[in-house]
């Protein structure tokens, strides 16, 4: 994460960035934002959507 962590502004979308990634390396059966979202603990898988999809 640090090599990529100066591309974000702010702190948000780069812990979100970071749990993303440790999702996608985790060993879940299934791997898309939902799943990854709840193993982050978030609620709703709208920011890691936003993350992916509309981030600038």
């Amino acid at each position: 994460m640090s090599r990529i962590a100066g591309r974000f502004t702010r702190v948000e979308p780069r812990r979100r960035a970071g749990r993303l990634v440790l999702g996608l390396l985790s060993d879940l059966p299934r791997k898309n934002c939902w799943t990854i979202a709840e193993w982050a603990g978030e609620a709703t898988p709208d920011g890691m959507q936003h993350l992916l999809g509309r981030a600038k």
